[in-house]
């Protein structure tokens, strides 16, 4: 999706602000539809963090440098159920270890589950 990514309209982009070791999301839960492009865009104040997608089981779906003062979005496509949660993938500190949104990404509508990201 990345080579073709100026001619693909996301259907909603998600806000993240990542700044003194904390990450906030503009809304409570990202609830994401099943086979749609979302963009995470996420923006930091002051460090270098990263914005990592995780399944219950703690495997990665996706991730991203988050790196203050530049742009820094990452498309994605769901195509199962589930509910995931936002960790810091990029080490900023003994503080970083913490950043963790727990049930951040509902995806819902899909006709399969992703059974290693169900609750």
């Amino acid at each position: 999706m990345d080579l073709d990514r100026a001619n693909i309209k996301a259907e909603k982009t998600f806000k993240i602000h990542y700044s003194k070791h904390k990450i906030v999301l503009d809304e409570k839960q990202l609830n994401v539809p099943c086979n749609k492009y979302v963009v995470f865009d996420a923006y930091s104040d002051d460090l270098t963090y990263g914005f990592g997608i995780f399944r219950e089981d703690n495997t990665m779906v996706a991730q991203m440098q988050v790196v203050p003062g530049n742009g820094n979005d990452l498309m994605w496509i769901f195509h199962k159920n589930g509910t995931y949660y936002i960790r810091s993938t990029e080490y900023s500190g003994p503080k970083g270890t913490h950043m963790i949104v727990d049930d951040a990404i509902i995806v819902s509508g899909c006709q399969e589950d992703d059974t290693r990201a169900m609750k």
